[in-house]
């Protein structure tokens, strides 16, 4: 679980209208890790058949499927793969295929740039590295809600 609040962003240079950015900005994260020893497309269309609590974007399931057809992640500019909530406030990250693969769900509580934050993990002495040793692929649920705002 990680508590944070962010100072606001910066002037918007591309939109002259934009809203007014918020001074600060808190939000909670909880962070879910679990190992599935299935081929992750195996996942993702299974996800995209079934009636889950979360309502996953057919966007998101379908880019992630491309993923893997288009071996992004053997490209110079891959990226992390993910899938997103219809809501927005859930995602579903993975670390991406292959041995000694370079992305990889980070740890929950690197250093942050916030003006608060607090981080607390339960077992605390898990880490990441260590559930990688078991056999399948690394998933991370995240489920993210903003708590205050000040304008």
């Amino acid at each position: 679980m990680v508590d944070s609040c962010t100072r606001g962003g910066g002037k918007n240079y591309f939109d002259q209208n934009a809203p007014k950015q918020p001074a600060l900005h808190c939000q909670m994260r909880l962070h879910l890790y679990f190992v599935v020893d299935r081929p992750v497309p195996q996942i993702l269309r299974d996800l995209r058949s079934m009636s889950t609590p979360t309502p996953w974007t057919e966007g998101s399931i379908h880019s992630a499927l491309r993923y893997y057809e288009d071996r992004v992640h053997e490209k110079p500019h891959a990226y992390l793969p993910s899938i997103g909530s219809r809501t927005g406030g859930e995602r579903l990250t993975w670390d991406a295929p292959g041995e000694g693969a370079t992305l990889e769900v980070p740890e929950p509580c690197p250093g942050r740039k916030a003006v608060f934050s607090t981080c607390a993990s339960e077992p605390a002495e898990v880490r990441l590295a260590s559930l990688r040793e078991r056999r399948g692929t690394l998933f991370e649920w995240t489920l993210t809600a903003g708590y205050h705002t000040v304008a």
